[in-house]
């Protein structure tokens, strides 16, 4: 498996949770991260993606999105979780858990085995931490 980009937006996985959250609204972000949370079995392959989704929005209510976060997200957040509002707490509660959750899925699960196969695993794992120290500051 090659990847073109480590960006955790690319991908069908992503698109396809962005417009459920749409739907559905932010209670997709805690549901995301505490399905990884399941000591009985490892998180599915599009579990991890989704919580990694998740985390960037964490970090990004946490004043730290990445570079590459959607504008039409950014737009959505203004709306639905509004600075200072309890439904953007809420995602700013679950800053402890989504820092966790990275560790969980750089540790061991289907996504990082299947990065394992890549030449960008390396640039991938930094990413990733990158995106644990941007939820964490």
């Amino acid at each position: 498996m090659e990847h073109q980009s480590i960006s955790n937006f690319d991908g069908e996985t992503a698109v396809a949770f962005l417009e459920e959250m749409s739907i559905n609204g932010f209670g997709m972000i805690q549901i995301a991260i505490e399905k990884m949370t399941d000591e009985d079995e490892r998180p599915s392959l599009s579990d991890c993606e989704e919580a990694l989704i998740a985390c960037e929005i964490v970090a990004a209510i946490n004043g730290n999105p990445s570079d590459d976060f959607p504008d039409d997200l950014q737009e959505w957040m203004g709306m639905f979780l509004p600075n200072g509002s309890e439904e953007q707490e809420s995602v700013i509660q679950l800053s402890e858990k989504a820092a966790d959750v990275i560790d969980a899925i750089l540790t061991d699960s289907e996504l990082r085995d299947l990065w394992e196969e890549s030449t960008l695993f390396e640039e991938w794992m930094q990413y990733q931490v990158q995106l644990q120290e941007r939820i964490l500051s």
